[in-house]
């Protein structure tokens, strides 16, 4: 649909690109008049939160899966960079970050890179681009709370020319993130095992936040933890959580939706980068291969 001044206000009035958590409404959104042949539009239900996620491909669902694994507080997928001058992004999570000199916007910066930015056609109004994830990032994971990603396939990548759209656009979203003292990063798809992806998928906790944090924290939960613990690498897994939830007065289900939740959480050490079958004894190496990873894309490392 074309956009328009009235149609552009609405989307701004509306709040999109705006809040954080449940409260986040992603600029870009898909809907049934959006389709493409070249990208795996999603909207899919994520960790913690009970909005659904507006994901323009596959790589950047598996991503921001990841990203939720890893100890995101909040994922926010097309993130609006706004063209004019506007409040810094840190302002929108840190009550402590207002008055910080306003973020330049992005038609300032891509003048300042001598890099075209588009318009709307009809409109002198230049195009409001996104970034493809914005991670709020636990304080004590990294040393920056806030992480921007650009996601892309890494064929893609290093097919395209120096000057060409693409390396362009990661251009703009490199210096949209440095003038907000954000992180920046660019990512690969590729750089996730799938079967670390196809186990995420099935253990991710569809539940809101609050329902997670009771449960986690309640005492029978820490009770299976505590009996599971000796047996999980000696029985095949179904077994022992069988075991563990019977001694607590769970049903064998409960147990099995404990488990899951276990794994995800990491709070029993099992390598998810490996095949999981619960028919069978866990390998450990799960926490380190998160820290590896936190280190990675949370971290100081590049």
């Amino acid at each position: 649909m074309r956009m328009t001044i009235e149609k552009l206000a609405g989307l701004i009035g509306e709040g999109r690109g705006l809040g954080a958590g449940d409260h986040y409404k992603p600029w870009e959104q898909i809907t049934r008049k959006r389709a493409s042949p070249f990208s795996n539009l999603n909207i899919v239900p994520v960790p913690h939160l009970t909005r659904l996620a507006h994901f323009l491909s596959r790589g950047e669902r598996e991503f921001g899966l990841l990203l939720w694994w890893l100890g995101a507080e909040d994922v926010r997928e097309q993130y609006p960079l706004w063209p004019w001058p506007h409040r810094q992004p840190l302002e929108q999570i840190a009550p402590h970050a207002s008055g910080m000199p306003q973020h330049p916007g992005m038609a300032a910066l891509a003048e300042e890179a001598g890099i075209r930015l588009g318009r709307y056609p009809g409109l002198n109004v230049p195009v409001i681009l996104s970034l493809d994830l914005l991670a709020t990032i636990p304080t004590t994971a990294g040393p920056h709370r806030l992480v921007g990603f650009s996601c892309k396939p890494r064929a893609l990548f290093h097919a395209a020319a120096s000057r060409s759209r693409l390396r362009e656009r990661l251009e703009l979203d490199r210096r949209y993130c440095a003038a907000a003292g954000i992180r920046h990063r660019l990512v690969h798809p590729e750089q996730i095992s799938q079967t670390l992806v196809v186990q995420l998928h099935w253990l991710a906790p569809i539940m809101p936040k609050g329902e997670l944090e009771l449960l986690i924290q309640g005492q029978t939960y820490q009770a299976y933890l505590a009996h599971i613990a000796p047996m999980i690498y000696e029985l095949p897994a179904h077994q022992a959580s069988c075991s563990a939830a019977g001694m607590v007065g769970w049903s064998e289900e409960q147990g099995q939706q404990a488990l899951r939740l276990a794994l995800w959480y990491q709070h029993i050490d099992v390598d998810l980068s490996q095949p999981v079958n619960l028919t069978r004894v866990l390998k450990s190496g799960g926490i380190s291969l998160r820290q590896e990873f936190r280190e990675q894309w949370f971290g100081g490392q590049k």
